[in-house]
């Protein structure tokens, strides 16, 4: 019997800070203009576009406190790989008449904001001390910053996160916007886009924490930090998820259904809420193929893999591969960047090769696809990790199937049980399968099946009480309280429905529901919702 098992390389000693002394890559601090209601100033460009007015931040104990975070601490290292990314990108350019894009040559810079909340940003007014303006078309981290947030590393882990969107944005040239109206949370499925576009900011989290000096956060990450009250907060939970939770791998499993949909007449938007805002999985109950890759977490969790692997971290290309990211002659690869930094600039490559990709299929297989075409030494070893990690649910329902009764079994500790599949075995055919071009990563996954429940409206974010964004729903990925909130289908009908998807990974058609008794009646109204969906479309996450 063969076990799959992962080689993580402790990030702080051995992949990030291994590497030769290099002049710190700047990172400008910018503080928002504001008129006399504290409202950020704006100005129209030549384009018809308005944007927000900055100027460099004035020197005070806050700003150069956060100078030496961003030159210090692992968000310094994420800064490296931002300018290895535009690196290629500008490398790219030189080899056509295309003109260079500003955006790849100006510095990254940090907006100190006055807005709750981090986003990566795009675009902004640079005002001198003499009062001039000049439009900057370059890419921003929008953060509010405290020195509460510096002391406590969450300025560091959270700027890393928003840096990796405006990194990923860059290689592929932007994910499109994808179906789902819900808030995304690492504990949440949503879609394949906002799932790639989040889960691969994401990762910097617990990357983040590996490789922090910040006393809170080390102990924070290790549990000696916390109480079990401060994780009560849903910011708080879902932060320990993103760190934890990924590492752990817990998003590959299911959460239980909340006990209020057991009442006789359940407040259906509440049962929707608590399911939504659950950060509690079954050991036992796995998401399928279409459910990991529309969920944040297992996206992050491949990522951290990916990146951790000491496989992959030492497999190093020639050296002409390096010239274009480090925008000199390499000589010896291995001296000039970490094994860390040499999984990021593959994966940077492979990114490349998404622009202008409509991201039908989940973006990450797409990439790991790309990854193993450049690579194909590396192929084996890359589809091994995806595959293990999500128990090979999009690849192979016979697979999945056997895994997820050999959970069962190891769960309870009945060895009989978990011997009769002999699972591994499959584990490795399938893997040997795909690395050999006779299957692929997306074999078990099917079409998505979205329709919109224009009857049923949420808000975003859950803890808003506007509630006006219809309910999207993949009938695919759907769990039974969100089945629960169409016209007609109540509890017991749910879980068949769900009971029914399992054992055959998915819906082919809205018709095939049919097969779990649901009434005529209901198929009717769900293609209804069908023609909905096709007609609201997808929505920006900006």
């Amino acid at each position: 019997m063969k076990f799959h098992f992962w080689a993580v390389i402790p990030l702080c000693s051995t992949l990030i800070w291994a590497a030769p002394q290099r002049t710190p890559i700047p990172c400008e601090v910018l503080v928002p203009l504001v008129d006399s209601q504290q409202s950020v100033i704006t100005a129209t460009a030549t384009d018809g576009k308005s944007y927000p007015v900055f100027r460099v931040a004035a020197e005070s104990k806050l700003v150069n406190g956060v100078r030496s975070e961003l030159e210090t601490s692992y968000a310094q290292e994420v800064l490296k790989l931002d300018r290895y990314a535009r690196n290629l990108l500008i490398a790219k350019r030189e080899t056509t008449v295309a003109p260079l894009d500003e955006a790849l040559i100006a510095p990254m810079y940090l907006l100190m904001s006055t807005e709750e909340g981090g986003f990566a940003r795009f675009g902004f007014w640079l005002e001198d001390a003499n009062g001039k303006r000049t439009l900057v078309r370059a890419g921003y981290v929008d953060l509010v910053v405290s020195e509460n947030s510096v002391d406590t590393g969450d300025f560091e882990e959270i700027f890393s996160h928003e840096l990796g969107h405006l990194i990923l944005k860059a290689m592929t040239g932007g994910v499109p916007c994808g179906p789902s109206r819900k808030m995304h949370q690492s504990m949440t499925v949503t879609d394949y886009q906002t799932a790639f576009d989040e889960g691969y900011a994401e990762h910097f989290q617990p990357l983040a924490r590996d490789a922090t000096n910040n006393t809170y956060l080390r102990k924070l990450t290790s549990g000696m930090g916390t109480t079990d009250f401060e994780t009560l907060w849903l910011s708080a939970a879902d932060g320990q998820l993103r760190t934890d939770g990924a590492k752990r791998n817990l998003f590959i499993h299911r959460k239980p259904l909340p006990t209020i949909a057991l009442d006789a007449n359940p407040d259906l938007y509440r049962l929707f809420i608590e399911g939504e805002t659950s950060t509690t999985f079954l050991p036992t109950e796995l998401k399928n193929g279409q459910e990991m890759m529309a969920s944040e977490g297992v996206i992050a969790t491949l990522f951290y893999r990916m990146v951790n692997d000491k496989k992959l971290g030492m497999s190093y290309r020639e050296p002409a591969f390096y010239q274009a990211f480090l925008r000199e002659p390499v000589e010896a690869p291995q001296q000039a960047v970490t094994p860390y930094e040499n999984v990021n600039l593959k994966l940077f490559a492979a990114m490349s090769k998404l622009r202008g990709s409509t991201m039908v299929r989940p973006p990450v297989i797409d990439l790991i696809d790309e990854y193993a075409r450049l690579f194909p030494n590396e192929a084996k070893r890359v589809y091994e990790l995806f595959i293990d990690t999500t128990w090979a649910a999009t690849a192979s329902q016979e697979v999945a199937m056997a895994l997820r009764r050999a959970a069962i079994a190891g769960h309870r500790g009945d060895v009989t049980l978990f011997r009769q599949d002999r699972p591994f075995p499959l584990l490795d055919a399938l893997i040997a399968d795909v690395a050999g071009g006779k299957r692929t990563l997306d074999a078990n996954l099917g079409s998505e099946l979205w329709v919109a429940n224009t009857g049923f409206k949420i808000a975003s974010p859950v803890w808003d009480t506007k509630r006006t964004q219809p309910l999207t729903l993949n009938l695919n990925t759907a769990n039974v309280a969100e089945l629960m909130t169409i016209p007609g289908l109540d509890l017991p009908m749910a879980r068949r429905i769900i009971a029914y998807r399992d054992a055959h990974g998915f819906f082919r058609s809205i018709d095939e529901l049919n097969e779990t008794g649901v009434p005529g009646s209901v198929i009717g109204a769900l293609r209804e919702m069908r023609k909905a969906m096709e007609q609201i479309g997808c929505r920006d996450r900006q």
